[in-house]
């Protein structure tokens, strides 16, 4: 997929419900880094501009689970919500919350999680099982208890 097709998946509830005059409103206020403001700005010179804090890109909004095999059944974000856990039937992946990149990973698990939560530090996490719970150390990448 292309840059220019990711940017269209940011708008196409609004794309699919709205005029041509809705962008061109909106093309100032969207990040300088987008797709279709690089397409689009230079060709309506006279429109409102943004000098100041205009984001450079988007925030993550979408996550495509591209680590998994499987459906994400849980995921989990830390306390500083820097970082999720995204969790499968019997895997578990770490990643940026901001990019949505693998940070650690993958995890095998033994069997499905009921369950999930970071510890407040964000170093560790609780897994529920059916039966009984286990505490995975993220930087050491193991059971822990």
């Amino acid at each position: 997929m292309s840059p220019g097709d990711l940017s269209v998946i940011y708008l196409i509830i609004s794309i699919s419900q709205h005029a041509p005059h809705v962008y061109l409103s909106a093309l100032p206020f969207m990040p300088e880094e987008f797709y279709v403001v690089k397409k689009f700005c230079p060709r309506f010179s006279n429109t409102l501009a943004i000098t100041q804090g205009k984001p450079s890109q988007w925030l993550m909004v979408v996550f495509t689970a591209e680590h998994h095999k499987e459906y994400v059944w849980h995921m989990v974000f830390s306390a500083n919500e820097c970082t999720f856990a995204s969790i499968s039937l019997q895997t578990m992946y770490v990643c940026d919350s901001e990019t949505g990149h693998c940070i650690l990973g993958l995890f095998e698990l033994p069997s499905y999680i009921h369950n999930a939560c970071f510890s407040p530090d964000g170093n560790h996490i609780l897994l529920q099982f059916c039966s009984y719970a286990v505490v995975w150390n993220i930087e050491m990448r193991e059971e822990q208890f």
